[in-house]
């Protein structure tokens, strides 16, 4: 085993224990959260989707290890791999080890050759990261398979690592001890815009809707306009709560300080300022931030592991803005922001909301799609504000929901 607590393929011991592991704890701290047999979910989806695409692999699964079977909780479009039985998978050595799992050609090693993946599915390279709850037991894994052997080198093992703190993250957000308060408000913001000073451009009107759970929501949104650009910002931060507020606020305070300049600037003076601290407090941030050029109407936008923004055209083509930028908190030191820009015209719609929206639907990618359909049919942003917000009562949901709505006039 390495130094660092990899195990690798050539250790004497591939499959060193954690001290800390215990079958028993495992159970019950996977019991408590509730995610066996439960379908997907664009939480854990958009972690395995930039996985996959990152990494350049075959599969990219998040998997929960129950007491007699494995569990595939994320999974690519079109595998359904459902359940595995417990004795016969790589993820059971995972999360009984102390950190990444790796395995450059398992073909070629008696000590995994024998397994189904192998022998059925044609999988040679395995690497996977053990998924904690707050208490320390690992009750899944995110894994990486590929069908050709391979090794990873240093800089690929830490983005493994970091997406699996992304992962993990979410199924801690699950442990019933991080309960909050039913939601308590809803605050909708629908403030008229002054006319062009130039007919032929289009204007653009900001709604926003804010409904926490509990008395401190971890999302935020704000905007602020000039004579020329108009400034939007949402952040969803990994908790709820006043710990997880106070971030939303100071990330999304800082991006509009810096009002319209290019968005792959305004993320990366944000990120030199505060992501020591995410990091140090073991969080991160999505975070989508963008500046809409009134004269042109050309937006400029960022999105760091967010991807749940849409741009709805007047005649109702529906595209998703999407990157493969990483949370606010979990790039590389010197990580470069990938930028996006589209062009808007007269009667297009923009739609960006945190995950918490989802939930009110079937919580998977879908639902962005059917958000921005009600959207549309709305006769404006308050009556869609209203209909989702009594979707949210309806289905009890447990999460911090925010929306904000950009529309062309």
């Amino acid at each position: 085993m390495s130094a660092d607590g990899t195990a690798r393929d050539g250790d004497e011991a591939v499959d060193p224990v954690d001290p800390r592991y215990d079958d028993e704890r495992r159970g019950l701290a996977l019991d408590r959260l509730g995610l066996l047999g439960t379908g997907a979910e664009e939480r854990f989806d958009r972690i395995t989707r930039l996985a996959g695409e990152e990494f350049g692999v075959d599969l990219a699964l998040v998997n929960l290890v129950g007491e007699d079977s494995l569990y595939a909780k994320s999974q690519p479009v079109g595998v359904q791999f459902g359940t595995t039985p417990f004795g016969v998978a790589f993820c059971e050595h995972t999360v009984r080890g102390p950190g990444l799992l790796e395995i450059p050609d398992a073909a070629a090693d008696p000590r995994w050759s024998h397994l189904p993946a192998v022998t059925e599915h044609g999988m040679r390279f395995y690497a996977g990261v053990p998924l904690r709850v707050s208490s320390g037991e690992a009750v899944g894994t995110l894994c990486l398979y590929g069908t050709e052997p391979r090794t990873l080198d240093d800089d690929e093992r830490a983005l493994l690592g970091r997406l699996g703190r992304w992962a993990q993250a979410e199924l801690r957000s699950d442990d019933p001890a991080g309960a909050q308060e039913a939601p308590v408000a809803v605050v909708a913001d629908d403030p008229p815009a002054p006319a062009p000073a130039d007919e032929a451009r289009p204007d653009a009107r900001v709604s926003t809707l804010a409904i926490p759970f509990g008395e401190v929501s971890g999302d935020a949104s704000a905007w602020t306009r000039t004579e020329q650009a108009l400034v939007v910002s949402l952040v969803d931060v990994m908790g709820k709560g006043e710990a997880a507020g106070a971030v939303a606020r100071t990330v999304v305070d800082g991006l509009q300080a810096l009002g319209p300049v290019a968005p792959a600037r305004a993320l990366h003076e944000v990120e030199a300022a505060v992501g020591a601290s995410l990091r140090d407090g073991d969080t991160f941030t999505t975070v989508f931030h963008a500046v809409l050029d009134l004269a042109t109407g050309v937006l400029d936008y960022v999105d760091a592991g967010h991807g749940l923004t849409m741009h709805v055209t007047a005649d109702g083509r529906g595209t998703r803005l999407y990157s493969r930028n990483l949370p606010l908190g979990l790039m590389s030191d010197g990580g470069e922001w990938e930028a996006g820009r589209l062009q808007v015209a007269r009667g297009d719609v923009i739609v960006s909301v945190s995950d918490g929206a989802l939930d009110a639907y079937d919580s998977t990618l879908e639902s962005l799609r059917r958000l921005a359909e009600e959207l549309l049919s709305a006769c404006d942003a308050g009556a869609f504000f209203d209909a989702l917000a009594a979707r949210v009562a309806d289905q009890a949901v447990d999460d911090d929901v925010t929306a904000v709505v950009i529309a062309l006039d």
